[in-house]
């Protein structure tokens, strides 16, 4: 039995209260002490309920052991939602933990997000082992240091496939995937593994085994634990040659294809070829002439002067691979593409695209930006002009300069003349 009620903070009515579903949630090799329990109304399969725990623990690693243990046995997983500094005089480690299905972000349809309530407190009492505790707090003196509040107040099933599908991948199928991978396994390969041996162990419970995420993790997180564990490090060749390594594929192939069009069998050494491989001329050919014994065509030509070519561009690469560190990125990028492309029509579209990227890139001009204008002081800087500037529209009613002179105007003029005189 791991939980005890206590003596010091049940009553009679609380102490005769069924604690039985507070003690299939807790681990096992703990001795756990019952101060509080109030029952709540159940939600799905799960019974809700608030219950304060004391447990005789004294050290943070402790904590963590306790609460990792707790998450296995209880399917739930609880993520921090506040932390306290070590700076107190009483406590000497506190955490606030929700609930993983209350998250705060929703950017994806199929969210694991249910607002979910529930909340859970660890408070660890500062333990002094120089001298005895003068405290009066019974649990202290017992050794009770671990206070847990927890609010088992979940909105959302436990044992279901959606919400099992988001529970964290426990340690032990970790080491498993580890293991597996410096045995030579690939992510996928492990993954087959584990699902093969889940199966072997669960037998007919295997299609609700593998629904956990926590004993049967899914491909991506395969592959993050991979790149974790063999991260790719860009570092110079030092003694080895890294040519010999990434070209390996491309020479089998290519020997691979020179096996298959050669039926005769021919001894071949490095820059000599025997008479084996040599073709065999009959006597009844013979009577061709030189102008009609044909030649070899310009398709041929052009087949040869790039496979010299194609030999040259190689061993240039191998050349800059051992002498410059730096194409090393580059070069193992191009050799991972050129084996992630799988029919003959997408490589030769490959092959076109090649070397265009940088031209259209040198086509594009960046305009430059505009100066700031500063407007001069005293007059009127460059722009638009004043209204009083500008020349009317032909078809306006302004008064133009030329109008002639109506009979009113020049007798007005007249009696001024008479007027000044």
């Amino acid at each position: 039995m791991t939980l005890f009620r206590c003596q010091h903070c049940l009553g009679e009515q609380q102490a005769a209260e069924d604690i039985d579903h507070v003690e299939k949630i807790l681990p096992p090799g703990y001795s756990h002490l019952l101060c509080h329990h109030e029952r709540l109304e159940p939600a799905g399969d799960m019974e809700n309920f608030r219950a304060v725990l004391k447990l005789q623990i004294t050290t943070q690693e402790q904590v963590q052991k306790w609460l990792e243990d707790f998450q296995k046995t209880s399917a739930l997983t609880w993520r921090k939602s506040r932390t306290y500094p070590d700076s107190g005089r009483y406590n000497t480690y506190r955490v606030d933990l929700r609930c993983h299905h209350k998250t705060y972000s929703a950017s994806s349809k199929r969210t694991k997000n249910t607002n979910c309530p529930a909340t859970m407190f660890l408070v660890l009492k500062r333990f002094m082992s120089e001298r005895k505790s003068r405290s009066g707090n019974p649990h202290i003196v017992e050794g009770y240091f671990l206070n847990v509040n927890l609010r088992n107040e979940h909105n959302h099933g436990l044992h279901t496939a959606d919400v099992m599908r988001w529970r964290d991948v426990s340690n032990d199928t970790i080491e498993k995937l580890q293991q597996l991978y410096r045995s030579g396994h690939s992510p996928s390969s492990a993954l087959k593994t584990i699902k093969y041996n889940l199966q072997e162990v669960e037998g007919e419970n295997y299609l609700y085994a593998c629904a956990d995420r926590a004993v049967c993790p899914d491909l991506q997180f395969c592959y993050r634990l991979y790149y974790k564990l063999f991260p790719k490090t860009l570092t110079e060749p030092e003694e080895k040659d890294i040519s010999e390594e990434l070209f390996r594929p491309l020479e089998l192939e290519q020997s691979w294809e020179m096996t298959a069009v050669t039926d005769a069998p021919a001894a071949y050494t490095e820059d000599v070829v025997t008479e084996a491989a040599l073709p065999i001329i009959s006597t009844e050919a013979q009577h061709f002439t030189e102008e009609t014994e044909p030649g070899p065509s310009a398709a041929e030509e052009v087949v040869e002067s790039l496979d010299g070519q194609l030999d040259e561009i190689f061993g240039v690469l191998k050349r800059k691979l051992n002498e410059d560190a730096s194409f090393t990125s580059p070069i193992r990028a191009f050799v991972s593409n050129f084996y992630q492309i799988k029919t003959d029509t997408a490589l030769q579209s490959s092959l076109f695209c090649f070397g265009k990227v940088a031209e259209i890139i040198s086509q594009i001009s960046v305009q430059p930006a505009p100066a700031l204008k500063r407007k001069a002081a005293g007059r009127r800087g460059p722009g638009r002009p004043p209204k009083n500037s500008r020349t009317e529209h032909p078809y306006c009613n302004s008064r133009s300069e030329e109008t002639p002179q109506t009979l009113t105007i020049c007798l007005q003029e007249e009696s001024l003349l008479e007027k000044t005189d």
